[in-house]
């Protein structure tokens, strides 16, 4: 199809997005460079994938879930596959009409089942144009997904022995999962591995359409398979493994979906990731297999072990998939990231955990004993830390280690997923830079193979910059050198030290076992704080720490190969298998139920706000559930104090409930009220009860207030609806350092003149960021008072700088006249906070 000409070019010469130092944070933050960076520094460590100007466009028309949903949540399959057809032929209009606007799109993947939408790599010119377009609902950013785990040190089956690893423990006596499908979407599978012969359904590659899902090897590096998706298969329905080894449900089926693995990266090399389009055409095929329109065959649960790091926005296109997914029957488990401690406001959440259709899940430490040393960490005379910490490996020091410290650069990459890695420890001449040091890596994930990596290159110590759990790294198989994990602010003060010519000293003692104190507790690594909705990031916790599993391949005399895993998105598989339990004990229960009755059963420790343990016996009993199960109130801005939000309760029991209303627990001075404070609720129906929270004080932003309300219905029936409402920053810009390159230039399509901002903030400290992205980021073109239009319109931004190339074109492509002109610039925040506004004037010559 041609291209009309007038409207193949537009003001928008080019977008880039590129992270650096965002505006300054909350008071006292500003000369510390938390701003993006410190954030954008975990992201750092993870490998940079090709996007490939990808953009996911969100139609109006109705998808499947939403004809559904319209329906009371019941269709035959006639219906189905009609309504599925009928989405495909308005998504097939919309992109005929895109196309004769001038803006010629060719989709990648194409989505009508769980929403209405389609994927495709998009010109930055032609984004206004379809955003503007009366049949688009939103045009949304492609992100990277990756796993949420540490990669298992690899034992064979002859070496695996009782006490090897952490079992889960989790069961619903009389029931394994029988007759329930979980949907895996993953890296490849290792397919012919012995733990999950039987368990394993032929499954679909959207990597490789030719393909199928399994282990596929590094391109560049034979030997090297993709590691993650086996380890959670075998957590969900491992049989017959070493020692009596079995996952949560060993009679379920797994469905692999291979939406992540080995892809091309930015710096020429592969990487193991995902992307946002590749998860969404994984959900389309968890909910339908068969590609027949119809979803009566979907899988019951969808394990998504991939993560969008800090992304739980509300309206995205995985928070919108995770709400069709459920309004099909079935319920999306996805784990809360790896990025440790943030909050107590907007947090380190990824998506698409955290979005209200999907169970989020964090990481527990269930083990009884862990390994401990004593450190002193000195910079000149000066004491940066000392006492008892947690040992990263299994092995520690059997005398006292000292040795320098040397830190590596913040964008250094020294793990794993490049063969040269090693190399970059060395200099030109092939002296090892950290040979006799203790090394302090940069934050973000650590893996075996980067320790391995480190003492191979005669490192004598790894230093952490963040919380780790004991043994964590190498629980079965010994690290050669002790890894501790130290606090952002020591990690920052060990730099700031080192380049002011400060030598730094780090002493370990000697290594023992001893209780664990974190015992039931989430895992430092775990990602807290709520989601950018202001819910709950986390709706339930599961053991995450050094659990026992499969590992890809075979050892050298055939024997399969078994290790631990360690990361949220091993609590995910654990949730995913207590779902399948569920699933078979409750067939009665939807997706909405499992989800709910899942989290309002969770074990949470005494006095303790947050997500509790998943408990599936417990929840193969209740009669009652909460839609949402933990509810968002509306964000508490600029001064006020109280709130408000609604939930559904559902009678899932075969009796009527007379159901009462009362506070649960919550922070002094807070009051919570509901309304009705007594509902009678017959069985299979719902009631609507509004919930009204005021606080006499409030925290102080950034900050949130949490608490419960308790649903009792005699005899014996409780319930406890948690809630949860932010308090964000609001005194500070959501848009700042805006300039334009030149204020007078001529228009020109090769050289544009450049618009920068800072988009967003990061509020808090470097050990408790507090993210403030951007619902949507706007900039509209004015001549004098008139408004010409919106040159740009991007959703879901998440902080950091952003540059646009103005080349002296309007909205529709066109020629603009010489003169005077003004650039508006709106940045709306996420959690309903005032908008931000600031003006550029310049002069077309």
């Amino acid at each position: 199809m041609r291209t009309p000409r007038a409207a193949s070019r537009s003001a928008l010469a080019a977008l880039v997005a590129v992270a650096v130092v965002a505006a300054g944070g909350a008071a006292g933050a500003a000369e510390t460079p938390v701003g993006a960076e410190g954030w954008q520094g975990l992201l750092g460590s993870r490998p940079l994938p090709q996007l490939g100007g990808r953009w996911v466009v969100v139609l109006r028309a109705p998808s499947l879930a939403d004809r559904v949903r319209r329906a009371g949540g019941t269709a035959t399959e006639r219906q189905m596959r009609a309504w599925t057809a009928t989405a495909r032929a308005a998504q097939r209009r919309a992109i005929t009409g895109l196309w004769s606007r001038g803006a010629p799109v060719d989709p990648e993947q194409s989505y009508v089942r769980v929403l209405n939408g389609f994927a495709a790599s998009i010109d930055p010119m032609l984004l206004p144009t379809i955003e503007r377009d009366r049949a688009v609902a939103g045009v949304y950013p492609v992100r990277a997904a990756y796993p949420a785990a540490v990669p298992p040190p690899a034992l064979d089956a002859e070496a695996f022995g009782p006490t090897s690893g952490r079992r889960v423990g989790l069961e619903l006596p009389g029931f394994d999962g029988t007759g329930v499908t979980v949907a895996l979407l993953d890296t490849g599978v290792d397919l012919r591995h012995p733990f999950l012969q039987g368990r394993l359904l032929p499954g679909i590659d959207i990597l490789d359409a030719d393909g199928d899902p399994s282990a596929a090897q590094n391109p560049t590096e034979p030997g090297r398979p993709e590691r993650h998706a086996t380890g959670l298969a075998g957590l969900v329905a491992g049989v017959r493994g070493p020692a009596g080894l079995h996952g949560v449900a060993p009679g379920a089926s797994v469905l692999p979906i291979r939406v992540a693995g080995w892809q091309p990266d930015a710096d020429g090399s592969v990487s193991i990731y995902g992307r946002t389009d590749q998860v969404l055409a994984g959900l389309e095929a968890a909910v339908d297999p068969n590609d027949d329109g119809d979803a009566h065959d979907g899988a019951r649960i969808a394990l998504v072990g991939v993560v969008e790091p800090f992304a739980s926005f509300p309206d995205g296109p995985l928070a919108r998939a995770g709400r069709g997914a459920l309004a099909l029957g079935t319920l999306v488990v996805s784990p809360a990231g790896n990025d440790g401690p943030a909050g107590p406001g907007y947090g380190s959440i990824a998506a698409p955990a955290g979005t209200s259709g999907v169970l989020g899940v964090a990481a527990s430490d269930s083990r009884g004993q862990s390994p401990t040393v004593h450190i002193l960490l000195r910079a000149g005379l000066r004491v940066l830390a000392s006492g008892q910490t947690a040992l990263g490996g299994a092995a520690g020091p059997e005398d006292v280690v000292s040795a320098r410290v040397v830190a590596l650069p913040r964008r250094q990459v020294v793990a794993v997923t490049r063969g040269s890695a090693l190399d970059r420890l060395f200099d030109a001449d092939g002296y090892s830079r950290v040979a006799g040091g203790a090394v302090l890596l940069p934050t973000g994930p650590t893996t075996p193979e980067a320790v391995r990596e480190l003492a191979a290159a005669g490192a004598r110590a790894v230093l952490v910059d963040g919380p780790i759990p004991a043994g964590s790294l190498g629980i079965d198989e010994p690290v050669e050198v002790p890894i501790v994990g130290v606090s952002a602010g020591v990690a920052r003060q060990v730099r700031l030290s080192l380049a002011a010519g400060v030598p730094v000293e780090l002493g370990v003692g000697a290594a023992a076992f001893g209780d664990n104190p974190e015992l039931g507790a989430v895992a430092p690594f775990s990602s807290t704080g709520l989601s950018l909705d202001g819910g709950a990031g986390a709706d339930v916790a599961a053991p995450g720490v050094g659990l026992v599993t499969a590992v890809p391949g075979r050892n050298e005399g055939g024997a399969a190969r078994y290790g631990t895993l360690s990361g949220s998105s091993a609590a995910a598989a654990v949730v995913a298998g207590s779902a399948a339990l569920l699933a078979q004990a409750r067939p009665d229960l939807d997706a909405a139920g499992l989800r709910s009755a899942l989290v309002a059963t969770a074990r949470r420790r005494a006095g303790a706000l947050g997500p509790g343990i998943v408990d599936p016996a417990g929840a193969s009993s209740v009669e009652l559930v909460a839609d949402p199960p933990i509810v968002a109130l509306r964000a508490l801005v600029g001064k006020r104090s109280q709130t408000t939000g609604r939930v559904l309760l559902r009678n899932v029991s075969r009796r009527p409930l007379v159901v009462e209303l009362r506070p649960g627990a919550a922070a002094a001075g807070v009051s919570v009220r509901a309304v009705p404070a007594r509902v009678v609720v017959q069985p299979g129906r719902s009631k609507p009860v509004e919930l009204s929270v005021a606080a006499k004080v409030r925290p102080a932003a950034p900050g949130a207030l949490e608490g419960s309300v308790r649903a009792v219905a005699a005899p014996g029936t409780r319930l406890r609806v948690p809630w949860a409402a932010a308090i964000p920053v609001t005194r500070l810009p959501a848009i700042s350092r805006v300039a334009l390159s030149v204020p007078v230039f001529t228009a020109s399509d090769r050289k544009p003149a450049v618009l920068s901002l800072v988009a967003g903030r990061v509020d808090g400290s470097a050990e408790r960021p507090q993210l403030l992205p951007l619902a949507r980021l706007e900039i509209e073109l004015y001549r004098g008072k008139r408004r010409v239009g919106t040159l740009v319109r991007l959703r879901d931004v998440l902080p950091g700088r952003y540059a646009f190339g103005l080349t002296g074109r309007g909205p529709k492509g066109a020629r603009l006249p010489k003169g005077a002109y003004l650039i508006r610039v709106l940045g709306v925040p996420v959690g309903g906070g005032p908008p931000t506004t600031r003006s550029v004037p310049f002069r077309l010559r």
